[in-house]
């Protein structure tokens, strides 16, 4: 929500987060010019609200499974994938239906141009670069990611507000950590946050120094932010970039309590739900947060930071 690599099986082992299923692969074409491979379409139920027969699933081995309603109706295809419905059960990590998005790019990310002076006063110091896999979006869309990445590391709430960290951004040579915006399949892929536990997710890999954000959390954001996506993307930068500064899951406090940030809100913000997944960590006590997108949520915003084109 730390060992060497951080996967998505959050239950066992540690600070990743894990994967949802995805929206259905025979999609229209994407509106949102998201690019040239699989799409995946916005809520299938608006067909059936049509009145048209919904299409039918293609045997394609690439393409992702439909997404489930949002109602709490277990997927067939997640209790599969799991082998016992637990994951199922948690229906608050599920996908929310919303816009299309790139369901599978090739593997391959570049870097976004920019750099950014130090944030933060922290001794500990930490260079990032931002990056997008290939094909999922246009390069206008890159420079709006990168830019909000800049602008949640720097404010005060997140990680520079403890006084411990500061972080800059590079566009070239090696940084400590890259933040990679990822295809939803691709991220899937054991070489990267794995789909072991098959609800959506982002993660830190260890192995590889890479935060990789999940392009379809990216797009629709996750059930416990509700339709605030910007404060969804904060969060998800700021949990991925905690594992990569060395924080691990932690649970809910109290009920009503902001979320820790590292709790694994894009499945839940109930200790009951996360529990199934991780009862050495987190009770089975009840406690109910609200969704919270940073460290340090009591600083007070930070002004927008603008990135120097590389």
């Amino acid at each position: 929500m730390v060992l060497t690599i951080f996967f998505v099986f959050q239950a066992t082992s540690g600070p990743g987060e894990s994967a949802e299923t995805a929206a259905a692969p025979d999609a229209p074409a994407n509106t949102q010019s998201r690019s040239p491979f699989i799409t995946a379409s916005a809520d299938p139920t608006e067909t059936a609200e049509l009145g048209a027969e919904a299409p039918a699933v293609p045997a394609d081995p690439t393409a992702a499974p439909a997404a489930p309603p949002v109602s709490a109706v277990a997927d067939p295809s997640i209790t599969d994938a799991l082998g016992d419905p637990a994951a199922a059960a948690i229906t608050s990590g599920w996908l929310p239906a919303g816009a299309p998005f790139v369901s599978a790019g090739p593997g391959s990310w570049h870097v976004v141009p920019g750099s950014t002076p130090t944030v933060g006063t922290g001794p500990t110091h930490s260079t990032y670069t931002v990056e997008v896999e290939d094909g999922i979006q246009t390069p206008e869309q890159d420079a709006a990611f990168a830019a909000e990445v800049d602008a949640t590391l720097a404010d005060p709430r997140s990680w520079i507000g403890g006084g411990q960290v500061s972080l800059s951004r590079i566009d070239s040579g090696d940084p400590d950590f890259r933040i990679s915006l990822t295809s939803q399949l691709t991220i899937r892929s054991g070489d990267h946050c794995g789909f072991d536990v098959p609800l959506e997710a982002s993660c830190f890999n260890g192995w590889a120094d890479r935060v990789m954000i999940n392009d379809a959390r990216w797009v629709r954001g996750a059930l416990s932010y509700g339709t605030d996506i910007a404060s969804y993307r904060a969060y998800a930068i700021n949990h991925e970039v905690g594992h990569a500064l060395g924080n691990g899951h932690q649970p809910c406090t109290g009920s009503g309590q902001p979320a820790p940030v590292m709790m694994q809100q894009s499945w839940s913000v109930s200790n009951n739900d996360l529990s199934v997944l991780n009862p050495q960590l987190i009770p089975n006590d009840g406690a109910v947060c609200t969704a919270n997108p940073y460290p340090f949520p009591a600083a007070v915003a930070a002004a927008p930071v603008t990135a120097a084109a590389g």
